[in-house]
């Protein structure tokens, strides 16, 4: 007698099926979606943080360098805003504040090496080396690498070919349009050849802005851009106006920066005036350091005669909750 043959039992399949398999990518690509822009806003949380720390260690440098002195740095080491110091006077050429700041930012050594062309050369002459020297605590987290100088020729010292370390935070001049005319007397801080003491800070240390952030733009195409140098100020680069609100579309005015209107920091070519504003890549505004070393974050929507008003160190004028 013959038996059937045995029928062979059917393992069951492991793994997913095809549709199962597009339901769980489609559900995790939904959670990606959903996640990212809170890992994203929380990054920038962050940078805004370290942004608001450079910029309160500042004010306190600021503050160090005027318990010592007796006065807050110049804005600007220039005779005016188109004409640098003549040689050979201390300090000769057209520097920022920064450089004299430095002691008092925990850069002593970086000090000690850029005196001596301090007394006894111009500044365009600063060895490239130490002209694109970072100090970490000038550049905002959010922009990025920090822009260093460009060089546009051979020799070195360079006479004009090192625009040197750009930063992100200026002081602030005033409310106006800098001229050839009125660059040594400004309405703010921090101008050409300024020697402001406290005690002319009469509309009250947290009623003056003295520093905000800038955009800073590199090389594109062969064009330079200004804002934002320390080592060499000569022309505006490292101070600005409150003239407009943060992050302004009116373009800035600067003797050298890209000719093309780039949205996030639009600049036209000009000698006289020059006036640079206040802008960041934070969404919704700017830090802004007051005199008394607070730092508070202001929103692009503040009244556009209030910050000019903040700009000022003595206008008299009312300063409503900002």
């Amino acid at each position: 007698m013959c038996l059937p043959p045995r029928r062979r039992m059917r393992k069951p399949a492991l793994g997913f099926t095809l549709v199962e398999l597009l339901v769980v990518i489609a559900i995790i690509g939904i959670l990606v979606a959903l996640l990212l822009p809170a890992i994203q806003a929380a990054r920038e949380a962050a940078r805004r943080t370290r942004c608001s720390n450079n910029f309160k260690q500042i004010g306190l440098a600021l503050h160090n360098y005027h318990d010592t002195h007796a006065v807050f740095p110049p804005g600007v080491i220039a005779a005016r805003l188109n004409l640098g110091m003549p040689a050979p006077r201390a300090f000769p050429g057209a520097m920022s504040w920064m450089p004299l700041l430095l002691p008092f930012m925990e850069q002593d050594s970086l000090y000690e090496e850029l005196l001596p062309y301090m007394v006894t050369r111009r500044s365009n002459h600063f060895p490239s080396e130490l002209m694109n020297t970072v100090i970490p605590g000038l550049t905002c987290p959010s922009q990025g690498p920090p822009k260093t100088g460009v060089m546009h020729g051979t020799s070195d010292p360079p006479p004009d070919y090192n625009d040197g370390f750009h930063g992100n935070y200026l002081l602030c001049h005033g409310n106006q349009q800098v001229t050839e005319s009125n660059s040594t007397s400004m309405n703010g801080l921090f101008f050409y050849q300024s020697r402001i003491m406290m005690a002319e800070i009469r509309d009250g240390t947290s009623n003056t802005v003295m520093g905000a952030e800038i955009i800073t733009i590199r090389e594109r195409g062969g064009q330079r851009d200004w804002r934002g140098r320390y080592y060499r100020a000569d022309h505006l680069s490292s101070i600005f106006s409150t003239h407009m609100p943060p992050n302004t579309r009116t373009a800035d005015r600067c003797r050298t920066c890209q000719a093309d209107n780039l949205e996030e920091a639009p600049c036209i070519g000009s000698v006289d005036p020059q006036y640079i504003f206040a802008r960041s890549y934070h969404p919704g505004g700017v830090h802004a350091l007051l005199a008394d070393a607070s730092v508070r974050f202001v929103s692009n929507d503040i009244n556009t005669q209030t910050w000019r008003d903040l700009g000022t160190r003595e206008g008299g004028e009312p300063i409503p909750a900002f």
